[in-house]
């Protein structure tokens, strides 16, 4: 390991996958979704559509995801106006497009190097009982990271203030580390049940690791959402 607080955080970056900060530019999936599955394994709130509706209208709707490096657009294919025209005003519809784009917008944040600090940062390293601690500031708040030993992100968070700090878990791919599982804390409350935990599966496409399946559990109000990724293409810079 590094002597030194600045070389080891080259060590670190260089640990992780970071597809944008390689030649990829954006990648463009269909978003294949089970409405039945969802509302097997969540509460439902009855503004969705009724089961003619969703099974009839819903259902057959394909959607795609664009995904460059600031965000995760999703297009049914519809203008605004046909949108609003489905039942319900298309609530299902936009249920489903707030899931993919916050659960996409989250990898983007979290995957690669996007979540750690910036070669040119200020840290301070020491030893923990997991791994390493490494600490810096952001603008006015001292922020803490914890590593294991072959130093995977385990969480992130403002020093002294539990509310704000996110959980994660990476695994090695064949680039470096990949994002498999990010919890966070709504309403300022980490504690278990009232955390929303993502987890992600992946796929290689054009020597890239794209999510593949993505589950979203949202703990306080009993809701699930799977997808799954599919005809996926990539763009890359020249």
């Amino acid at each position: 390991m590094a002597t030194d607080d600045a070389s080891f955080l080259k060590q670190v970056r260089a640990k992780y996958d970071a597809p944008c900060e390689r030649n990829l530019e954006p990648f463009s999936c269909a978003v294949e979704f089970n409405w039945s599955r969802h509302f097997s394994e969540s509460v439902r709130l009855g503004d969705e559509g009724t089961d003619a509706e969703i099974a009839e209208v819903i259902q057959p709707i394909r959607n795609r995801v664009t995904v460059t490096h600031q965000n995760a657009a999703v297009s049914a294919g519809m203008t605004e106006d046909e949108v609003k025209k489905l039942p319900h005003g298309g609530m299902a519809e936009d249920l489903l497009e707030h899931s993919v784009q916050y659960s996409l917008n989250n990898w983007l944040a979290a995957s690669g190097t996007a979540l750690l600090p910036p070669p040119d940062a200020s840290v301070h390293v020491e030893a923990s009982a997991s791994g390493y601690k490494l600490s810096l500031k952001i603008q006015t708040f001292d922020v803490e990271m914890l590593f294991t030993h072959d130093l995977s992100l385990q969480s992130e968070g403002v020093k002294g203030s539990p509310s704000d700090s996110r959980e994660t878990d990476f695994r090695p791919g064949p680039q470096g580390f990949i994002l498999t599982s990010f919890r966070q804390g709504e309403d300022g409350d980490f504690r278990p049940g009232n955390r929303v935990v993502i987890t992600y599966t992946y796929q290689n496409v054009g020597g890239f690791q794209l999510p593949e399946q993505v589950a979203i559990n949202r703990e306080s109000h009993h809701e699930n959402w799977h997808y799954k990724l599919t005809d996926c293409s990539v763009q890359t810079a020249k």
